[in-house]
């Protein structure tokens, strides 16, 4: 009988709108500041976080403290 163990990394960061998500660190692919022409973006939004099936999402935490919580310590 094979086992197999699945470890989640999973962070907390919070939506524009003060929800709390989390996501798997392991399928963070990009972390980037909005750019200016994105006026279409909450003005909470600070970075947006990239996954590896091609999903974004913009955070209120800066990409350089989502970077901290994702890199191996």
């Amino acid at each position: 009988m094979l086992k197999f163990l699945l470890a989640l990394t999973l962070i907390e960061l919070t939506a524009p709108d003060g929800h709390l998500l989390e996501l798997n660190a392991d399928e963070i692919v990009t972390l980037r500041v909005p750019r200016p022409s994105e006026q279409h973006l909450h003005a909470n939004v600070h970075c947006i976080v990239y996954t590896v099936d091609g999903k974004f999402v913009g955070v209120t935490e800066t990409c350089d403290a989502i970077a901290k919580k994702t890199l191996p310590q």
